[in-house]
């Protein structure tokens, strides 16, 4: 559905220096996928999607959209995609209700008759008891559930979303993800957040974007297999202390963290340790490596 070669894009600042924000990027994405984009501020996660968006045209390479280029074919690729941010709630009339935005993104559209379609997106977002509310009186949860609502209008089969749950109360973000997750199945969808969890949760891969390059990508769970390199193991015990002459060791109050290459032996030495100082321990058990601490290895490592 989105295949990219060598895609790049600098920026001039002043003094004539050049800043290379997307920087011959290889991406290909099948349909119906959900692809996480991360990667620290200025990585070019966001001027990748509006690139593909034909919010801005490319220095270099070429993307593809379901078959259409995204410079020669813009016209056709802006059906077929939508950009929805958490900051375009900036981009609503406060002034008009809820619907009457609806209507009016409608039209720039060209939608004809598009009653039918408001009416089944305002039901699925749970707006329709606050359609002919002022949007002024929305709170900032519904607010972001009109926007996306807005960027479904014309029902794309491609969604690019940035950073859509920031700001929003925990209630408003996990309504939104389910709606996502059972409504927009049929979608491609390419998801740009800070919160890791939130991008392990949802995608169905995930591509790390550094100084604009892709660092890494695969699903979470290969990247965790390929990029974490050791084991580390969990201590709960009331005298922690006796544990600080093993390698590599952390101790938060009552908890022990080892990392080690060899389990069987790190599981031995911490036995005998117990056993010798006669240590009470109520747990042991082995951590799973989290996406931020293999994002901060590959950011570190750059």
């Amino acid at each position: 559905m989105i295949v990219t070669e060598n895609l790049t894009k600098s920026f001039k600042k002043r003094k004539k220096e050049e800043i290379v924000a997307v920087d011959h990027i290889n991406l290909e994405i099948k349909k119906g996928e959900n692809v996480g984009l991360i990667g620290p501020n200025g990585a070019g996660k966001t001027t990748f999607l509006k690139i593909l968006s034909t919010l801005i045209l490319p220095d270099e390479g070429t993307a593809i959209i379901d078959g259409y280029d995204v410079v020669k074919d813009s016209n056709v690729v802006k059906s077929k995609v939508s950009l929805l941010a958490g900051e375009f709630v900036r981009s609503l009339y406060w002034r008009l209700s809820g619907r009457q935005n609806m209507k009016f993104f409608a039209n720039l559209r060209n939608m004809w008759n598009p009653e039918e379609r408001i009416d089944e997106l305002l039901e699925l977002f749970d707006l329709k008891k606050m359609e002919n509310e002022l949007v002024m009186k929305y709170s900032t949860g519904m607010k972001h559930k009109l926007v996306l609502a807005i960027g479904l209008l014309n029902n794309p089969p491609v969604i690019f979303l940035d950073e859509p749950l920031t700001g929003i109360d925990p209630i408003t973000a996990h309504d939104i993800k389910k709606i996502i997750k059972n409504d927009f199945k049929d979608k491609t969808i390419i998801w740009t957040s800070h919160n890791l969890y939130e991008i392990e949760e949802m995608c169905d891969r995930i591509t790390l974007i550094n100084q604009g390059r892709i660092a890494l990508e695969g699903t979470p769970e290969k990247l965790k297999k390929n990029y974490w390199g050791y084991e580390k193991i969990m201590v709960i015990c009331d005298n922690p202390k006796p544990f600080e002459v093993l390698e590599k060791v952390e101790i938060k109050g009552n908890i022990v963290e080892i990392e080690t290459g060899d389990v069987n032996k790190i599981f031995l030495e911490i036995m005998e340790i117990a056993k010798k100082e006669k240590i009470n321990v109520t747990e042991i058990k082995t951590l799973k490596p989290t996406l931020e601490e293999i994002f901060m290895k590959v950011i570190k490592n750059a």
